[in-house]
């Protein structure tokens, strides 16, 4: 085999590599869209199923729900800001949230807000988990 032969089969393998690692970040979005959707809905049992295997052995479905349920927040929309990954299975999200809250002591009706939170999302068979945990598990 040439070198430009060898050299083109190169490129086109590291750009299959590529897109097959975007692909998989491209489903990451999805999965934090789905898993907000569902908390907005209210059908906590749903978002539950996004949290990662670790994170539910250590919490009941029952418990989250009632968890989630109990929040003063009505969350009405999330979008994807931004993604970092440092590992093909391991990437940190920055969502724009916004919901609705009512102050303490407020007059009027609830305030819309929106606020950037970072999420941990992890990789493991073939899906990606939510992981709630307080610290980024992305190092800089």
């Amino acid at each position: 085999m040439n070198k430009s032969k060898i050299l083109l089969l190169t490129i086109t393998t590291v750009a299959l590599l590529s897109a097959c690692v975007d692909k998989e970040k491209g489903k990451l979005n999805n999965r934090a869209i789905d898993f907000w959707k569902f908390k907005i809905e209210k059908r906590f049992d749903k978002a539950y199923e996004f949290l990662s295997p670790g994170w539910r052995s250590g919490e009941s479905k029952e418990s989250y729900v009632l968890r989630m349920g109990q929040s003063k927040i009505k969350w009405t929309d999330v979008k994807v800001a931004k993604k970092t990954c440092s590992q093909k299975d391991l990437c940190q999200l920055l969502l724009e949230i916004t919901y609705l809250y009512k102050f303490k002591g407020a007059v009027s009706e609830k305030m819309e807000i929106t606020t950037q939170v970072s999420e941990n999302w992890l990789l493991k068979d073939n899906n990606w988990y939510h992981v709630p945990i307080k610290k980024n598990i992305i190092k800089r």
